[in-house]
């Protein structure tokens, strides 16, 4: 098998690496930019993909000979609310456009259980899919991804990566699918710089997992620092709401002056529930700090005023652009490399009318599965 070429290899690379190497293979903040000034064809690619992500569902119109067998693989357990809604709005779009598939879901934890991520992949290729959907790349599923384009028999969608890997130019993947976290990130920095005193208080709770830190964590304080701010603290601990609880306890308990605005930065939902946690239990702090799409009890929250704003990244939308990327290969469509997708906030100057229109607007498809 075609599979266990690669297998020595990725013993090697989790034995005789470091943990990071596995992220060394990504790309840095601005290389979606750099890709899109290297290939301005795509810009007009990428409208009309955008197009008929953002329109009502157009069904095909020719009748298909064979059914699409199409295999995801997710990472995470199946009750985790951003994997349901995926596959929620993946399956919606794909009945909505007519088109006869048959989805077969995995769910793996990358370097938590590695035999599982090889014995996943080695049943894919067995199993001779139409499509391939793949949620990241990191130095565990690289050699298997690898083998699968060169051998060029099923076709894969990458999601959450920042921009076409260079190294696999000469057998990229259909598309890269994901949320333009730069321009998601700058926009959340520059709001916060507008609505925060210039003497307050910031603190950043980043987190250790590497493909994290560098979507969002290291991005927020680039820009930050760009706008001119700087941070009093800057702790990085493990993507787990304790380990966040913990270390916003910390920091609280290192503010003297609590007439100051102080905001912690939460660079993911699994740290904002633990911040959150930590700032309502403080009672009278004047601590806020911001929420992301699937952080538990948004709401509440937000009316008690602990969370000055929320990031909804439009996780349905990256399902229907992967739906719409496979009709558009079925319809033989030139499409495009890569396909970002934007975000929306919601903020405290927002009536409940208005947040309600925003979050369905995230959230088409899925909304009735996110906590709220």
């Amino acid at each position: 098998m075609l599979l266990f070429r690669f297998f020595v290899a990725t013993l090697f690379a989790m034995v005789f690496m470091s943990p990071s190497w596995a992220y060394n293979y990504g790309q840095s903040a601005f290389s979606l930019q750099r890709y899109l000034d290297a290939n301005p064809n795509q810009q007009p690619l990428i409208e009309q993909l955008s197009v008929r992500v953002h329109s009502q569902p157009i069904p095909m119109s020719t009748s298909q000979s064979t059914t699409q067998k199409i295999a995801v693989v997710l990472r995470g357990s199946a009750d985790l609310p951003s994997n349901q809604a995926w596959i929620v709005a993946f399956k919606r779009r794909m009945q909505e456009l007519n088109i006869d598939f048959r989805l077969d879901v995995f769910h793996v934890e990358g370097e938590a259980d590695i035999s599982l991520t090889l014995r996943t992949y080695k049943r894919i290729e067995a199993a001779n899919f139409d499509y391939l959907i793949v949620d990241g790349v990191d130095g565990y599923n690289r050699p298997l991804l690898e083998g699968i384009l060169k051998h060029g028999e099923i076709k894969v969608l990458l999601l959450n990566a920042m921009a076409p890997f260079d190294a696999w130019r000469l057998h990229p993947p259909l598309m890269y699918i994901g949320i333009d976290s730069v321009k998601m990130i700058h926009r959340l920095a520059s709001y916060l710089e507008r609505v925060l005193p210039a003497k307050s208080v910031v603190d950043i709770i980043s987190t250790k997992e590497a493909s994290l830190n560098q979507r969002y964590c290291q991005i927020f304080v680039n820009e930050w620092n760009f706008l001119g701010r700087t941070a009093r603290f800057s702790y990085q601990v493990a993507d787990q709401a304790e380990s966040a609880y913990h270390a916003a306890t910390e920091v609280l308990d290192r503010s003297v002056d609590t007439l100051m605005a102080h905001f912690i930065f939460s660079c993911t939902p699994n740290i904002a529930q633990g911040v959150a946690q930590a700032i309502s239990e403080r009672g009278a702090s004047t601590a806020t700090t911001n929420a992301w799409l699937g952080q538990e009890s948004i709401s509440k929250a937000s009316q008690d005023g602990i969370v000055m704003v929320t990031v909804l990244e439009m996780k349905d939308n990256v399902a229907i652009a992967t739906a719409e990327a496979i009709k558009g290969d079925i319809e033989s469509r030139l499409l495009p490399r890569i396909y970002m997708e934007s975000s929306l906030m919601l903020t405290p100057e927002m009536d409940e009318q208005t947040r309600q229109m925003t979050f369905q607007q995230a959230t088409p498809y899925s909304s009735a599965l996110w906590p709220r």
